[in-house]
């Protein structure tokens, strides 16, 4: 069960990078936590992400900023 949870949360994740066509750095933090993922799987994840010429940058997620500009 936990691995179909996991694949569910890196298929969404890869969706939404292809999207958009921009992941950050700290999206893919939030997913792939230690206790769930080995460091192998975020480097095969990248790997695909690139192979899909979706970038990864550093920044803040779309969630964070507007959660910001609603505390403003």
């Amino acid at each position: 069960m936990a691995a179909m949870k996991e694949k569910d949360i890196e298929d969404a994740l890869l969706e939404l990078g292809v999207k958009r066509g921009v992941l950050f750095f700290e999206e893919l933090y939030d997913v792939f936590q230690a206790d769930y993922f080995p460091l192998e799987e975020m480097d095969r994840f990248l790997m695909l992400l690139d192979d899909l010429g979706v970038k990864v940058i550093e920044g803040e997620g779309r969630q964070k900023t507007r959660h910001k500009h609603r505390a403003a």
